[in-house]
């Protein structure tokens, strides 16, 4: 497997509210449930979330649209690529406006052994906050790629999400799969 963060092209796009006051609700207002990739903090939330296909989803971002529909995935075939990118609201700004939120993923194999580990990356630095309670993508993203000689089963993704500027730090895990081409 190779792990690499790759930047993401910058889009801001205005979405319906998702995240507010320490909750996640659905297009129709409904709450949703914390869970091991989705959790908020105070009005701060993050999501991991996978994607097969890169290129769509910036395509769909970068579409003003009150909503963004995501083709999320949870496997991957050998020589495939799934990509871990976090979504967030609530980032605290600084005295100019602006918003420093990072993550670091850890990726740990099939059998528990940690595979690939990132330093630091940028989810949204020095950038003026979302307004309101709007979503934002990471500008950075994590792609793996499973090689033949990677096992197969099913792997872990660890997120460290803080906010550095209200100290606000979300662990986020999510699982994908890897299979053999065809499965």
């Amino acid at each position: 497997m190779r792990a690499t963060s790759i930047p993401a092209l910058l889009f801001f796009v205005l979405v319906a509210p998702s995240a507010v006051f320490g909750g996640w609700i659905d297009k129709s207002g409904k709450s949703l449930p914390e869970s091991d990739s989705r959790k908020a903090a105070g009005e701060f939330g993050a999501q991991l979330i996978f994607v097969r296909d890169e290129s769509e989803l910036f395509r769909r971002w970068s579409t003003p649209s009150v909503t963004v529909d995501v083709d999320t995935a949870d496997q991957v075939e050998v020589n495939g690529a799934i990509n871990a990118f976090v979504v967030f609201s609530g980032c605290k700004k600084d005295k100019v406006g602006n918003c420093s939120v990072a993550m670091r993923f850890r990726v740990l194999q099939p059998d528990g052994k940690v595979y690939a580990e990132t330093p630091p990356m940028e989810v949204w630095e020095q950038k003026p906050a979302p307004p309101g309670t709007s979503l934002e993508l990471s500008v950075q993203y994590l792609k793996i790629i499973i090689e033949p000689k990677d096992q197969l089963g099913r792997y872990s993704v660890q997120t460290q999400v803080r906010d550095n500027n209200s100290q606000v730090v979300l662990q986020l895990n999510g699982p994908f799969t890897a299979a053999k081409a065809g499965k």
